[in-house]
């Protein structure tokens, strides 16, 4: 039985991007142990992405149109590049070392997510003007 039943998808899908944020905090827990007690700001706060990204955002989406399939996915993508790029980022402080590559994917994340953003509102205007 699903304590989700008759609700609203995104409702779901909130609470699993609740679930990866709460994965990341204990996978910087536990990657700080092994860390000798040096700590990045990417991987300490990689977990604010899938929190505000995901969660928030699918909490408005309860209220607001729901998007089509090519927005969701692009901004699934967004969310899932910046979290990588964040991590990476996060390992290379540790490590102490730089690499300029890594910037490639906050580039690329922030263009999906601004692509999602776009064709969310370019469709809901469509809708919107068919509508009338």
């Amino acid at each position: 039985m699903s304590i989700f039943k008759g609700n609203n998808p995104y409702l779901k899908i909130a609470f699993r991007y609740l679930a990866f944020s709460a994965f990341l905090v204990l996978f910087n827990f536990i990657y700080s142990l092994f860390a000798h007690g040096v700590s990045s700001f990417y991987m300490t706060y990689a977990f604010l992405i899938p929190l505000i990204g995901g969660t928030l955002v699918s909490f408005l989406l309860y209220i607001f149109p729901s998007p089509d399939y090519t927005s969701k996915n692009l901004w699934r993508m967004g969310l899932i590049t910046l979290v990588i790029g964040f991590l990476l980022h996060g390992v290379f402080d540790i490590y102490g070392t730089e690499e300029a590559l890594v910037s490639v994917f906050f580039t690329v994340g922030i263009c999906l997510l601004a692509g999602s953003v776009f064709l969310y509102i370019l469709l809901s205007v469509k809708r919107k003007k068919n509508q009338n």
